[in-house]
């Protein structure tokens, strides 16, 4: 049975619906106004032009076809960490962009972004964009680190026992796999699609169509009401069933943790969220001090040390809007803020980290607690 929609396609947007949208187009805001900056200062004409050509093309994929940054950096990340339940998405998203955009490292030291391109060093236009191939470099460099599960912070358990790492192609420690060692993710991907609807279909009946309501979830063709008018209330629900204990029985069987993450999806595609309690009404507080508070806020919940991706992802909202004072020199509230506060002494920064400042015990929460979120 062929389905309407591969397993590497869906896959794809199952885990994107995850990402805020607004994340995901103030990382690429941010790697266009990089672009746009070093368009300006870039002396030589060929170049120059290369690198405008970007802005309408930023990355050409494999198959020819324009990905823009964001896109290029989410699909390859997907790829590399399909069945790896231990890593965390989102944050490893968010490093990737840090890496490529900041020029500043975590310890505080000086380092080249992705946009720091030197115009000195020998160049040939012939055999591609040298700035496209540097973001590669970048790319792969972190997929690395992020597949091998070298960096802790982005483990969401701990890695199962019997498990190796990646190693790096030449005199690894022992007990890591070689990368020319590991099958090709496309081609188990389409066995695993292969043995799913094998299983679906040795339980199908005449009555109890499974393949073809695993085939409608899966190409997303209506939600739970439609599929229960097709094939009729309680069937649908039983044949949900059985697909979900078929699924998560292979999944186990097999080990592979990204098929349990997606069997949340599938379970309740349309979750009836309850309505949150009505807060109690808060004397209002001015802006700066519900900014203030806000940031003290996350802060509390990290230990009282936090570095810019926690805040950001925090308060992700704020690098879409802009500061609060129109005369403000910072591109977005998150930045304004944290200089403000910073200024005022409620908070210090070490590094890329933040720390409670001498004026942090003020605006402490209490009884009245505003969200600036």
């Amino acid at each position: 049975m062929v389905c309407g929609i591969g397993f590497r396609e869906w896959l794809f947007q199952e885990e994107r619906r995850g990402i805020d949208p607004a994340v995901l187009q103030s990382y690429e805001n941010a790697f266009q106004q990089g672009l746009r900056t070093l368009i300006a200062r870039t002396k030589d004409p060929e170049l120059r032009q290369a690198f405008a050509d970007m802005q309408a093309c930023p990355v050409r994929g494999q198959d020819g076809r324009c990905h823009r940054f964001i896109d290029y950096i989410l699909g390859a990340l997907i790829r590399w960490t399909t069945g790896n339940r231990t890593i965390d998405l989102e944050d490893a998203l968010q490093m990737i962009v840090f890496h490529m955009l900041s020029p500043v490292g975590e310890r505080g030291q000086r380092r080249k972004s992705l946009f720091d391109f030197d115009e000195s060093r020998p160049y040939d236009l012939r055999i591609g964009n040298p700035l496209q191939q540097i973001f590669r470099v970048y790319l792969a460099n972190d997929l690395r680190s992020i597949v091998g599960n070298k960096i802790a912070r982005l483990r969401t358990i701990h890695r199962p026992k019997g498990t190796i790492s990646i190693g790096s192609g030449g005199n690894d420690d022992p007990g890591t796999a070689k990368p020319d060692e590991i099958p090709g993710r496309a081609a188990e991907n389409d066995e695993i699609m292969a043995d799913i609807m094998e299983l679906l279909e040795k339980k199908s009946t005449p009555d109890l169509p499974l393949c073809n309501l695993f085939a409608d979830i899966l190409a997303g063709s209506g939600g739970t009401r439609q599929q229960r008018h097709k094939y009729g209330h309680g069937r649908c629900d039983l044949m949900r069933k059985i697909i979900i204990k078929t699924v998560e029985d292979y999944a186990y069987r097999t080990e592979n943790w990204q098929l349990l993450r997606l069997l949340d999806r599938i379970r309740n595609p349309e979750p009836a969220a309850p309505r949150p309690p009505k807060a109690p009404a808060n004397p209002k507080l001015p802006p700066d001090e519900q900014d203030f508070r806000s940031i003290i806020d996350v802060m509390e919940k990290h230990g009282r040390r936090v570095g810019s991706a926690i805040l950001g992802k925090a308060r992700r909202r704020w690098l879409e809007r802009k500061p609060r004072n129109p005369s403000s020199p910072y591109a977005n509230r998150l930045a304004d803020v944290l200089a403000n506060m910073t200024a005022a002494g409620v908070i210090d920064r070490r590094g890329l980290q933040y720390v409670p400042g001498p004026r942090y015990q003020q605006f402490l929460p209490d009884a009245v607690l505003v969200s600036g979120d």
